[in-house]
């Protein structure tokens, strides 16, 4: 059996900061902030890419839910399909206990007032990754595990089984996007219930728009904001689109001219490495899945280097 990967990080979730009403957190379907008990746990995890974790209000830090990625809600100015988006969220914020939620009218990504808050709970952390965000499995309450605050734990099946990050993806509300970084137990695992969620048509997944038989033909970002894609492709539209781009002709080539930030190091089905831009097809007639997410696998971005 391979050694324990994660640690186990008790502490606070916040969706507000109580001193800065309008300028808090913005919690989405997968990621929510977080104020350790102990802060020297998250600065002492592994930097994935060599970046170090991003500290902010209130000594909280945010996490990224490992192994999924929800619809976005905010993303550059932009969003996807706001109907399944947002209900990814407020499961999220359901499963974490903070009662009734209240977003600003005027500022909808932004809370202002939550029946509970903040809310204990605890992460199971894996790392650091490339935007300074704890990485790692998610849970409401105190550890129900034989563990205390910074043990290193080993993550099984039911352990992931019984978190956030997975009841998202029975819920048909999450993608499911592995990285190499995340045991392969854990990845298969995740493929499985993504597997069941589809075929039942749990959440979102009747809805989807572009899959590996549909295309989709955008033509800017007013395009993709009702639309159910795998949101790191949609990332990718956004930006090409702000960039002035008005068809996705020219996708392919903008996507292969920066292999760090858009066209990630991935592991195909086939077992061969190749890049984001393997993952798709785009012609005249739009852009097409070759591979359902859950079968790839991504590499963290190339670490840093130190000035």
């Amino acid at each position: 059996m391979p050694g324990p990967r994660y640690t186990l990080i008790t502490g606070d979730f916040y969706i507000l900061y109580p001193d800065l009403p309008r300028n808090g957190p913005e919690p989405d379907g997968d990621t929510v902030n977080f104020l350790p008990d102990t802060d020297a746990l998250v600065r002492a995890l592994q930097r994935f890419s060599n970046v170090g974790p991003d500290r902010r209000h209130l000594g909280t830090y945010p996490v990224r839910f490992e192994g999924i990625d929800t619809l976005e809600t905010h993303f550059a100015g932009a969003h996807q399909d706001l109907t399944f988006g947002r209900a990814a969220r407020d499961q999220m914020l359901g499963e974490l206990g903070f009662g009734e939620v209240e977003f600003w009218d005027t500022q909808p990504n932004k809370v202002r007032s939550a029946q509970n808050h903040p809310v204990r709970g605890y992460v199971l952390a894996n790392g650091i990754e490339s935007n300074g965000r704890v990485l790692g499995l998610v849970y409401a309450g105190e550890p129900a595990i034989a563990a205390q605050n910074g043990d290193r734990v080993f993550v099984n099946e039911e352990l992931l089984e019984a978190s956030v990050n997975a009841g998202q993806v029975r819920a048909g509300l999450a993608y499911v996007e592995p990285y190499s970084t995340m045991p392969l137990t854990l990845i298969k695992r995740l493929r499985r219930l993504v597997t069941t969620a589809r075929a039942d048509g749990a959440g979102f997944w009747s809805k989807e728009d572009m899959t590996t038989s549909s295309r989709i033909r955008p033509r800017g970002v007013t395009d993709l904001s009702t639309l159910i894609i795998f949101p790191k492709l949609y990332r990718r539209l956004v930006n090409y689109f702000q960039d002035g781009h008005t068809d996705l002709m020219a996708f392919d080539s903008w996507v292969r001219a920066d292999p760090v930030r858009r066209d990630d190091r991935v592991l195909l089905p086939t077992g061969e490495i190749g890049n984001l831009h393997d993952i798709y097809d785009v012609n005249a007639d739009g852009i097409v899945l070759r591979h359902l997410p859950e079968q790839l696998m991504f590499e963290p971005d190339p670490a840093v280097c130190a000035p």
